[in-house]
C-alpha cells in the first residue's frame, strides 16, 4: 500500500504547486512548490535601486541561461528563475542585476516587487526562498545540479522544483534535511515534509516553508504539501478516517515506540514509509491499512 501513500499536493515551499512531494509522488512541489511557493526572488530596498529585469518574450522553455551554471555573459547579473504574474510558477529563466551587496546563502532576504520577479538581494548562483508573503523575505538558497553526484551539502537536498508544471523551468535548490519526528527545521515556520519518492522505496524529508494560509490539523482537507501542521502528513482520503476531500492529514509515527498512532483512531495503523535511507527504518505514518 505504500505506493498509494502519497500528496498530490504542491509544495507550497519553492514552488507554487511545482508539484507532488510525499510517499508514491513524483515531487511536482510545489516547492513546491508553491502555496506558499517562493519561486524565487526580488531585491530589497537596500540593493541601492530599482533593479528591472529583462523581460523579452521571445524566449522557449529553456530560457535565457541554466540557473545551475549562471552562465549569463554580464558579471553583474545572475541566472534567475522568472514569472511575468505574480503567481510564484516561473515561466522561463533569465540573466537580471545581482545586488550590490549581495547575501550570502543561509543569509536573511527580501524579495523586489513579487516573489518571481527574478530581482533578490541573495548571491549570484541562489534565490531568495520566500517564507513571508506580506514582507516578501525569506532566505537565500543555493540554486544546485541534481545530475551532479554532491551538488550540496551532506546535510541538505537538491530538490527540484517545477519539474511537472509544462513549460515551467525546473528550479533546484538545496533544501535543508530533517527528522519528521522530531520536527527539528531551524527556521521559525517551517517544517519538515516528504522529499520526492525514488525508485527504491518512500523519500526522505526536507525543510518547507509555511502555507500561505492557516495550517491544517489531524484529519483536516490539505491541498499542499507543506499545509499540514508540523508533525502530521498529507496523504490521499481513503487512507484518513472521515476524509472527505482528495487528501487529508495525518501524522508521522515512530514503529519503535509502544502506542504509535495514540488516540487518534481504532482504525489507525503506523505504516511503514519505506525510504531508502536506513536512517528513517522507524519512521511511519498512521494511515488506514490496506
Amino acid at each position: 500500500m505504500l505506493d498509494r501513500i502519497f500528496s498530490a499536493a504542491c509544495l507550497g515551499a519553492l514552488a507554487a504547486c511545482a508539484g507532488s512531494s510525499g510517499p508514491g509522488a513524483s515531487t511536482n512541489t510545489t516547492g513546491g512548490s508553491s502555496g506558499t511557493a517562493t519561486t524565487a526572488a526580488g531585491t530589497g530596498s537596500d540593493t541601492g535601486g530599482a533593479a528591472s529585469a529583462s523581460t523579452g518574450d521571445d524566449d522557449g522553455p529553456g530560457g535565457e541561461c541554466i540557473l545551475w551554471e549562471q552562465d549569463c555573459p554580464d558579471p553583474t547579473q545572475k541566472c534567475m528563475p522568472w514569472s511575468l504574474a505574480d503567481d510564484r510558477v516561473p515561466d522561463t529563466t533569465k540573466c537580471c542585476p545581482e545586488a550590490p551587496m549581495p547575501k550570502q546563502v543561509g543569509s536573511d532576504c527580501t524579495i523586489q516587487d513579487y516573489d518571481g520577479s527574478c530581482l533578490d538581494d541573495c548571491e549570484r548562483g541562489s534565490v531568495c526562498v520566500q517564507d513571508d508573503p506580506e514582507t516578501l523575505s525569506g532566505v537565500c538558497g543555493a540554486l544546485c545540479d541534481v545530475q551532479d553526484p554532491a551538488p550540496c551539502p551532506p546535510d541538505q537536498t537538491c530538490k527540484p522544483f517545477f519539474e511537472n508544471i509544462p513549460g515551467a523551468p525546473v528550479v533546484p535548490i538545496c533544501m535543508d534535511q530533517c527528522d519528521p519526528l522530531l520536527q527539528d527545521c531551524i527556521r521559525p515556520g517551517w517544517s519538515c515534509i516528504p522529499d520526492s519518492p525514488t525508485a527504491s522505496g518512500m523519500s526522505g524529508f526536507l525543510c518547507a516553508p509555511p502555507p500561505p494560509g492557516q495550517r491544517v490539523p489531524m484529519f483536516g482537507a490539505c491541498a499542499l504539501a507543506n499545509d499540514c501542521e508540523p508533525g502530521l502528513v498529507c496523504v490521499p482520503a481513503d487512507l484518513v478516517p472521515g476524509c472527505n476531500f482528495l487528501f487529508c492529514c495525518t501524522s508521522y509515527c515512530d514503529q519503535t515506540g509502544p502506542d504509535p498512532c495514540p488516540g487518534h483512531d481504532p482504525s489507525l495503523a503506523c505504516v511503514d514509509w519505506q525510504a531508502p535511507n536506513p536512517k528513517w527504518d522507524h519512521v511511519g505514518v498512521c494511515v488506514i491499512p490496506t
